[in-house]
């Protein structure tokens, strides 16, 4: 299957789960980083003060660490709408253009594979675990 006909929405949140994953790993490690999504959620609070998200993730961000790791990486729809405003994709350095490309090659992958084994429609496709 070419790229090119691959639900690209699919393709991003698959890319935006696999950012999650890596983010969950991270926050075994490095504590801090809690801190550092809650200094990103307060500046985005300034810029959307009314935005249903904000509360969402403050909620979030209080839960303990580890409830918080299945959540950031869980697949339910309420998650995968959450990690479109994610605090922490900017807590976490994914400048980097060489990672963000491969994560996204690595999402088109996880989606062609699932298009592939549902025959073909991929519009409604929950991509498997990478």
């Amino acid at each position: 299957m070419q790229a090119s006909s691959l639900n690209q929405e699919t393709v991003n949140d698959t890319a935006k789960l696999m950012m999650h994953r890596l983010i969950a790993r991270l926050l075994v490690r490095d504590p801090l980083l809690l801190d550092r999504a809650r200094v990103s959620l307060d500046q985005m609070s300034v810029l959307f003060p009314d935005r249903s998200f904000v509360v969402e993730w403050e909620e979030l961000l209080r839960l303990p660490p580890r409830q918080l790791r299945v959540l950031l990486t869980s697949r339910n729809q309420h998650m995968r709408r959450l990690r479109l405003s994610s605090p922490f994709l900017t807590a976490v350095d994914f400048r980097d253009q060489n990672l963000r490309r491969r994560i996204r090659r690595a999402a088109k992958r996880i989606v062609a594979r699932a298009a592939r084994r549902v025959g073909g429609h991929n519009q409604a496709i929950q991509p498997r675990a990478a």
